[in-house]
């Protein structure tokens, strides 16, 4: 029998950059590159700002994931984000359940 994986729900605040070449618009692109991160989840995702560059275009976000329950406390969490490729997380906040 395989064990459950139990997650918990964090809002992040973090840049990604997104490749001119990446198919799709600037949220799925952001998506895209976090999801890369081991682990993580997308719930939701909403811009919060942008900074062209030359081949990639920084997008400043507001993320809802769902990440391993083990990734406690958040700075865990903080520093997966940080070892994915063109991510940079600002701010991680646990989510409270509902009840």
């Amino acid at each position: 029998m395989a064990a459950a994986i139990r997650t918990q729900t964090v809002e992040a605040t973090v840049t990604v950059r997104v490749s001119q070449a990446a198919n799709g618009d600037l949220a799925a692109g952001a998506r895209r590159q976090l999801e890369r991160v081991d682990g993580v989840s997308v719930e939701d995702l909403s811009i919060a700002g942008l900074q062209p560059g030359l081949n990639d275009t920084i997008v400043e976000a507001v993320a809802t994931l769902s990440v391993p329950d083990a990734d406690r406390p958040t700075e865990r969490v903080a520093d997966r984000l940080a070892g994915g490729f063109g991510v940079e997380p600002e701010r991680v906040e646990r989510v409270e359940p509902p009840g």
